[in-house]
């Protein structure tokens, strides 16, 4: 059989196999429609806001429903203000009605587009993340599969927690602080982080007298929680350049996990100094918006730990990008979650599928609303928490939690003032 001869018999088999294979996909009710699936067209987009259990703080959660009848819920907490987030979330709306949730990706970029005139800041990130979260949930639910299957299978079998929130409604004193270490070592917690500061002076200078009474707190929670015990400080860019560095020196003897927000984020050369002069790592994240955000602080590898939060930074979709970014920096990640269930829920689908992750902030009290919400409950033991095994998020959020846990606009501006009106 000559050369060519052997190509046509190849080429005339290679048709035939593939008109059978086709044919048998048609036969069995499979027509192809790669690129053409118009199912999950999205019909609503709803931002709904709650007040939740840790000081009225607010919650800004997303409802999106397809004509399918799938609903997807996600979550764009941040502030003090959320209004301003609902309202960017109905004005996307207009831009995600009739698209499919099977594209996330096409519809993220749509989204961030649409917006570009506002700045990419955190109102306009904010209310993405939540639409984007909520994307996820709809296709995991129309999969049958939890989203951290989605994200490329589950890496870790759990994930560390460490406590925040664990001070409020207890005395500030060290004494205090000593005796709650020892109640959370108990149920199971392994680190903790808090802010041994509660307010700033215009100048950003710190006093001797607060250095001395932050060094009492950190001290104390050392001896309570022995030495394996992970302390980490949240000073929320409340400190300049050369009082951040005094205040790291000084509790360097305690051995800190990680100090968060040394300076304000608007001046990464400003971190850059402060990390090069002190040998505890630092970390930042919270008000950092998308991966573009992170670009600069990841080059100039300004923290030793990052901390995206998915509610904040463009959702599931974003906080991806920016942790394999960072991995390539060999910087591990460690989320801001101070918000509501969503969020530390979504965090954690994202989590469970990232080789950098680190440990993941966990707020103690807000344990029951997850067993309120969570299908079958949250799994944790000592030092960590589960994955979610239902479909999508894993959570069903009924209209009676909704009731229970209805937006008290009074109630939360006073916590908003309180919490954050901290100039002295």
């Amino acid at each position: 059989m000559s050369q060519n001869t052997s190509r046509r018999a190849r080429r005339n088999f290679l048709k035939t196999a593939s008109i059978g294979i086709t044919g048998s996909l048609i036969a069995a009710g499979n027509t192809p429609t790669w690129g053409q699936d118009n199912s999950l067209k999205i019909t609503k987009v709803e931002p709904i806001l709650l007040t939740g259990i840790r000081g009225y703080g607010p919650w800004v959660f997303v409802r999106v429903e397809t004509a399918d009848g799938f609903v997807g819920w996600g979550e764009g907490t941040n502030f003090p203000g959320v209004r301003p987030i609902e309202t960017a979330v109905k004005t996307l709306a207009s831009v995600v009605i009739g698209q499919s949730a099977w594209n996330i990706e096409a519809i993220w970029n749509r989204m961030y587009r649409f917006m570009y005139y506002n700045g990419m800041g955190g109102i306009v990130l904010a209310a993405i993340s939540g639409i984007d979260t909520a994307l996820y949930d709809i296709v995991g639910k129309k999969l049958g599969v939890p989203i951290y299957k989605m994200l490329g299978g589950q890496v870790h079998e759990k994930l560390r927690t460490y406590a925040n929130g664990w001070i409020e409604n207890i005395p500030r004193t060290p004494e205090a602080f000593a005796a709650k270490t020892k109640e959370l070592v108990a149920r199971g917690y392994t680190g903790c982080k808090f802010d041994p500061f509660s307010n700033t002076p215009f100048n950003r200078e710190v006093t001797q007298a607060d250095l001395r009474f932050a060094v009492a707190q950190v001290k104390a929670i050392r001896e309570a929680g022995g030495p394996d015990y992970d302390i980490a400080i949240d000073v929320h860019g409340r400190w300049n350049t050369k009082s951040t560095i005094e205040i790291i020196r000084a509790l360097e003897p305690y051995r800190l996990f990680f100090y968060e927000e040394a300076v304000p984020p608007e001046n990464i050369a400003a971190m850059v100094e402060v990390q090069r002069s002190v040998q505890t790592p630092l970390a930042t994240g919270e008000r950092i918006f998308g991966r573009h955000g992170f670009r600069e602080l990841l080059e100039k590898q300004a923290v030793r730990v990052i901390q995206p939060d998915v509610a904040r930074t463009g959702g599931i979709t974003e906080t991806k990008k920016i942790a394999a970014m960072a991995d390539t920096y060999y910087i591990p990640v460690a989320p801001h979650n101070p918000n509501g269930p969503i969020c530390t829920l979504a965090s954690m689908h994202v989590c469970f599928t990232i080789p950098n992750f680190l440990i993941l902030e966990f707020f103690e009290r807000d344990e029951p609303v997850f067993q309120e919400i969570v299908i079958g409950g949250l799994k944790r033991d000592v030092g960590g928490v589960y994955p979610t095994t239902a479909p999508g998020m894993g959570i069903n959020i009924t209209d009676e939690f909704l009731r229970k846990y209805k937006f008290d606009e009074a109630k939360t501006d006073e916590m908003e003032r309180r919490t954050f009106n901290t100039l002295k």
